[in-house]
Formats: C-alpha cells, sequence, structure tokens
C-alpha cells in the first residue's frame, strides 16, 4: 500500500512549484541564508570537499602564510636574517626560504634571525607552523576515517512491466570491493498539487517495495515498487504524473564491515529521469570459471519492456 505519510521534515505548503529536493550528487537542493559560521563548519567543508581541493587549500595556505612571514622579516631590515649570500638567489627569495625552514622547523643552519623583531617573529612563526600542521593532519586523518558509502545509483527511474501489471523500478549497486551487510532501502513519493487559492501543496507517500532489506550487498540491487490499486501511481497516465511534478526519494542505511559503523547514501529521481515501458538489463552472471562477476559501469542499460 502506497500510504499518504505526514512532511517528513521538507515542507508542505509552497507559493509555486519547486525544484528538485536532494541534488544528483545526494546534497540538499536548499539555500540557507543567515546560518551561523564557525571553526566546526569549515572543519565541515574541508571533510567534504574533493582530495584535489582540500591539497589545493593546504598548499595556498602554506604559501600564504610564508608570504606573510616574509613581509614581517623584510620589515626589520636587511641585517634582520643572517647568512643571506649576495652571491645567491635575490634577498627576498631567500628570506622566503628561510621562512620556510622556520615554518616547518627543519632549519638547515645557513640562515638565522637577528635582533629582538626577527627573533620574536621567527618564535610565533615555529608556533603558527607546528599548530598548521597539527590541524593539516587531523583534517587529512578525519577524512581518510570518515565513513561514508560508496553506493551508486541508476540514472533512470524506471515504469516496467511486472508481473500482471506494472511497476516502479530503480537500480543500485555497491561501488567499493567491501560487502554492506544488513542494508535496508526506503523509497518516498513527494507530489503538488494546486489549491484553488493558488498555493502548491506537496504531499508525501511511503512507497512500499517488494524487498526492502537485503542481509548482503555484493551485487546490485534493483528496488521495485508495484503499482497497485493502493499506489499513488494506480491508473495515471504520463502526463498526468508530470503535471504533478513527482520526485522519489530513495534512502539507503547500511553496515560497512570496514568502518563498523553504519553508512547512509541518499538520491533523487525527478519525472524528467523517467523512462517508460523499459527495463534494466542483467549485467551480471558466472565467467567460464564459475565464478560471478558483474559490470558495474553498466548499470544504466535499460532496453525495451518485453511484450
Amino acid at each position: 500500500m502506497g500510504s499518504e505519510i505526514k512532511d517528513p521534515g521538507i515542507g508542505t505548503q509552497f507559493q509555486q512549484n519547486t525544484k528538485r529536493i536532494i541534488n544528483p550528487d545526494g546534497t540538499y537542493n536548499i539555500i540557507k541564508k543567515g546560518s551561523r559560521k564557525g571553526f566546526r563548519d569549515f572543519f565541515k567543508y574541508m571533510l567534504d570537499i574533493s582530495w584535489l581541493r582540500f591539497f589545493l587549500i593546504l598548499f595556498l595556505s602554506y604559501i600564504l602564510l610564508n608570504i606573510f612571514f616574509t613581509l614581517l622579516y623584510i620589515l626589520a631590515g636587511n641585517a634582520a636574517i643572517d647568512g643571506i649570500r649576495s652571491d645567491g638567489a635575490h634577498p627576498i627569495l631567500q628570506t622566503f626560504y628561510f621562512s620556510v625552514q622556520t615554518f616547518t622547523t627543519v632549519g638547515y643552519g645557513s640562515l638565522s634571525p637577528v635582533g629582538v623583531f626577527a627573533q620574536s617573529v621567527a618564535t610565533v612563526e615555529a608556533f603558527v607552523g607546528f599548530l598548521s600542521f597539527s590541524l593539516a593532519t587531523g583534517l587529512a586523518y578525519g577524512r581518510f576515517s570518515k565513513p561514508n558509502s560508496k553506493i551508486i545509483f541508476s540514472k533512470f527511474v524506471l515504469y516496467s512491466k511486472y508481473q500482471d501489471g506494472y511497476s516502479i523500478k530503480v537500480k543500485l549497486a555497491n561501488e567499493r570491493d567491501n560487502v554492506l551487510l544488513e542494508v535496508t532501502a526506503k523509497m518516498i513519493l513527494t507530489l503538488d498539487k494546486v489549491t484553488p487559492n493558488g498555493e502548491v501543496t506537496r504531499s508525501y507517500y511511503n512507497l512500499p517495495l517488494e524487498i526492502d532489506k537485503v542481509e548482503l550487498l555484493p551485487f546490485t540491487w534493483t528496488l521495485v515498487h508495484k503499482i497497485d490499486e493502493e499506489s499513488p501511481f494506480y491508473g495515471k497516465k504520463q502526463e498526468e504524473l508530470r503535471l504533478m511534478n513527482p520526485e522519489f526519494l530513495v534512502i539507503i542505511k547500511g553496515f560497512d564491515e570496514t568502518f563498523s559503523q553504519h553508512v547512509h547514501s541518499k538520491q533523487s529521481f525527478i519525472c524528467d529521469d523517467m523512462r517508460w515501458n523499459k527495463r534494466f538489463m542483467k549485467i551480471f552472471g558466472p565467467n567460464e570459471e564459475g565464478v560471478v562477476e558483474f559490470d558495474i559501469n553498466n548499470i544504466n542499460d535499460i532496453a525495451d519492456d518485453e511484450i
């Protein structure tokens, strides 16, 4: 039974039709204004961004901090750094190298600060460098230790023939080599209804699945919602559904044996992602040696329904 449920926390009344609730990458399609920012928000940002952007931010911060301390040494005067050679690189560049040595606590010994001001700057820089590397190490460890799922979803949600009627199908798979245990799935449907005064009311339905839990997920899993008399899709044609602005919210939860923690994944499908009278192709089977193998790159392979 596709029973209507209360607002799961997204809202029910709007002035006009809204875009999808969840983006294709799993993030919420919400612009939050006036929220408070702080170190914890920056910490979360550094954990969520890509590795390339993470290392780029660390490297740029490292360069900018050293440029800042280099300027302080230059303000101390030409004699603030002992050991700068006239026949070497430009004095400013040598001062920058001294800043790098102090920041990283390498200290090759060829350069040293002279005077109270330069020595004070070096003292502060050594502390900032120690603190910066501690924070960078903590962020890197947090990224490595953060449990996250690598569940991928098909690009499409299919309206397919099933048994003596039709069904809604979504395909997913675990992209990692490990096996997720006790994996559960939930599918929620949102539909828009326009009230006589022009407001848009959003309704939510829990779409029951033929199988909503598997003990193991080594291969693919096709979620199937059978369309019966109790389903919100029963008796609806394609154009009728488009006007109702449907969105499917798929929520997956499983136990990751590698991290020994539960992981979650979510995905959203809108009407443009629907394919009618199609079916997913089978993408796994035994090879010549009898070992089951499948190509995860073919998760989006679909074909026309068999008549």
